[in-house]
């Protein structure tokens, strides 16, 4: 970086990663947000906006991250992942000719730039080696671990839950592009609320299961039916009526048998 910025070259940079699967990426990512942001005005060049954005996962996605950076001039794109995927990347560069094209046809879009992904950095091996003399100065492992019982771990991670049914929600790259990580609260929230749910029914986040068209995308086991695209008002109906009556939504099933057999429907009481 050798040019200061002007309001004419106003910039706006989207660090791009995976999701992660605890809150603290999301952290994690925001702070490094942050600290670019600072870097780059200490050099001269303070962008509008250094936006964290996720692929899969988490929110926001990048389409959300492309919308608030729409104001700038260019944006950035910096892939933060490691490792690169190639067949990835080739599908953000889809995904950011999309959003580009559904603007409408008065509204100016940014000039959109994807940087070189961070294993390919020119400088990271110096960086990666400066971290390594400086971890010399840290705390061994058992000092890290403290007094916590690291022989074994707790006895109820062997049980296994009685849930009948799992419900997988597909929050991969391209069901993520379309929402389905911003519904997953509401999944989340129908098997907790709905009786006779809570206790039948486990939901758990999967990756990519491929039919990425019909996404946001949901298979309940072990019936095998897939279910898809779904909206957030298709979330709780569609579940109930299939767990607890036994009835598949002819309009949204995507695969997998039209009729449950009988043996797969239990009596669940009427509450939890």
């Amino acid at each position: 970086m050798t040019a200061a910025l002007t309001p004419e070259m106003s910039l706006a940079v989207i660090l791009l990663s995976r999701g992660a699967a605890c809150a603290a990426g999301s952290a994690e990512l925001a702070q490094l947000a942050a600290r670019v942001q600072a870097a780059m005005a200490d050099q001269g060049m303070a962008p509008l906006r250094v936006q964290p954005a996720f692929t899969d996962r988490r929110e926001p996605a990048l389409p959300q991250a492309l919308d608030a950076c729409a104001t700038a001039q260019t944006v950035v794109i910096v892939p933060v992942m490691v490792p690169d995927e190639p067949s990835l990347r080739r599908w953000l560069h889809k995904l950011v000719m999309r959003w580009r094209a559904g603007r409408a046809a008065h509204m100016h879009g940014p000039r959109l730039v994807f940087a070189e992904p961070l294993l390919q950095a020119p400088r990271l091996a110096d960086l990666l080696a400066h971290a390594v003399l400086q971890s010399l100065e840290a705390p061994d492992v058992p000092a890290v671990v403290g007094e916590e019982a690291w022989e074994r771990d707790p006895a109820g991670w062997s049980g296994v839950p009685e849930h009948r049914h799992h419900v997988l929600w597909c929050v991969g790259p391209r069901c993520a592009a379309r929402g389905s990580v911003q519904l997953w609260p509401r999944l989340a929230q129908a098997v907790h609320d709905t009786p006779g749910l809570k206790k039948q029914v486990m939901p758990l986040q999967t990756q990519c299961q491929y039919p990425c068209n019909h996404g946001p995308l949901m298979i309940v086991y072990p019936d095998g039916v897939w279910y898809g695209p779904l909206a957030e008002a298709d979330i709780g109906r569609v579940l109930a009526e299939h767990v607890l009556h036994g009835r598949v939504d002819a309009q949204l099933r995507v695969h997998g048998p039209q009729i449950l057999a009988p043996f797969r429907i239990p009596a669940y009481p009427s509450g939890d």
